[in-house]
């Protein structure tokens, strides 16, 4: 066997009770846990995402966002959660005396996570307090950080020490950490532990004061009144010749325009700061969630003590910044996202049977067309070659670089499939994500 195919293999997991598919291994082991309590692929999801959380604070956390594409049981199609942080009350108002900025205070919108993790935890069984469990033992004992976060911390250094000069866990004053260092996060376990008890309304209590004052210790703009107003939402998804989509502001609607030829694919920056948890179970539920900090990684920048909270800058980076341009930022409009999730009927049934996401910011619709290029041309038997094969990028300036060698583009695709065979998950191995059957 080929190193290609064993590394296709490899990316592949099947089971008859469920599959998880996340972007870190040890998330993927704890969602296959709480299949393995009694929960289902919504329990499994929640539980890997809140522990991504505390294994992939570059790219996502509380104070971020989450997108998902969700098959219940016994329903004939899927429907959209979109759970993306508004924008404060009084931010068009900052913008007439202030540039919008990409971090910073004023990149900071509404967190959507809380209310989107609790939509899809109540649809589950094992209830919050077990599903967080996992997560909050993590951050008390401490994560051996990974070569992934410490290049993503490199790279976010001048933003993380701009912001914190005197040094926060993610980036003490001594300079980056170093992968390989065991990372101790009690203020994410408080977090956390805070999330369980109050679900959606986390930041209705002490976490909305300290996430205010920070953000306004650095000039932005969120009140206790906008981390008052709801962010999650159920939606129709966008529907094209066998492909669901999530709907706008999401991505969905340009992923299908583009597989249709109607647009063009538009390319840009390669963004780090997002993860993707899927899961599926032996009942016939299925669900893909997208759950991000916004871009590059690390967000806006501005950690909030005393959790160890990354902040999102999806306000400074998703809307335009002119307040009377369509997608500029409005008291209560939600900002464009390049977050999005598909769903593919292989099969003719008019029911999907293949699901799917990737981080990457505005390469998530040109990695994702090519992998719905691939399935819907050669079929969905082998995930796994379809998900390990090489993938170009389309930058700036219409350049298209092509992968040469595993990670030189990093998408990091998770697929789902279902069948009457059973139930199978796939997890681009590129930058460490796994798969797992049980």
């Amino acid at each position: 066997m080929t190193a290609t195919a064993v590394l296709a293999a490899n990316a592949v997991a099947h089971g008859s009770l469920g599959v998880v598919g996340a972007g870190a291994r040890t998330a993927a082991a704890i969602g296959a846990a709480a299949l393995l309590d009694g929960g289902n692929a919504f329990d499994a999801v929640i539980a890997a995402g809140l522990a991504e959380t505390v294994l992939l604070p570059p790219k996502c956390g509380l104070a971020g966002d989450v997108v998902a594409l969700i098959l219940p049981a016994g329903r004939p199609a899927p429907r959209a959660l979109l759970s993306i942080g508004a924008a404060a009350r009084r931010l068009p108002e900052a913008l007439a005396t202030r540039p919008l900025p990409r971090d910073g205070g004023l990149s900071v919108g509404v967190p959507g996570a809380p209310g989107g993790y609790a939509a899809l935890a109540a649809l589950g069984r094992l209830g919050l307090d077990r599903l967080a469990r996992p997560a909050i033992e993590l951050a008390r004992r401490g994560i051996v950080w990974p070569e992934l976060c410490a290049a993503l911390a490199r790279e976010a250094d001048d933003l993380l020490a701009y912001h914190q000069p005197a040094g926060c866990r993610y980036r003490p004053a001594a300079g980056p950490l170093q992968a390989g260092t065991l990372l101790r996060l009690p203020g994410l376990a408080l977090l956390l532990g805070e999330f369980a008890e109050r679900g959606a309304g986390l930041f209705h209590g002490p976490a909305g004061a300290v996430l205010a004052e920070r953000v306004a210790a650095a000039g932005g703009v969120v009140g206790r009144d906008d981390l008052a107003v709801p962010t999650a939402e159920w939606a129709e998804p966008v529907r094209q010749d066998g492909i669901w989509a999530t709907p706008a502001p999401t991505r969905g609607p340009a992923l299908l325009a583009a597989l249709a030829g109607e647009r063009a694919l538009v390319g840009g920056p390669i963004g780090e700061g997002t993860s993707v948890v899927a899961a599926a179970d032996g009942e016939g539920n299925a669900v893909v969630m997208v759950h991000s900090n916004s871009h590059p990684q690390f967000g806006s920048g501005l950690v909030a003590e005393p959790y160890d909270l990354v902040l999102s800058n999806r306000a400074g980076r998703g809307f335009h910044p002119d307040p009377g341009h369509p997608d500029g930022p409005a008291p209560g409009r939600r900002p464009p996202t390049t977050l999005h999730a598909w769903a593919l009927d292989t099969r003719g049934t008019g029911r999907p049977d293949v699901f799917g996401a990737t981080p990457g910011g505005e390469q998530q619709v040109p990695w994702n067309a090519q992998v719905l290029g691939d399935l819907m041309t050669t079929g969905p038997d082998d995930l796994g070659a379809i998900l390990t094969g090489p993938r170009w990028s389309l930058q700036d300036g219409a350049r298209v670089p092509v992968e040469t060698s595993p990670s030189a583009v990093r998408p990091a695709h998770v697929l789902l499939r279902l069948t009457g065979a059973g139930l199978t998950a796939a997890a681009d191995p590129r930058i460490g994500a796994t798969a797992l059957g049980v």
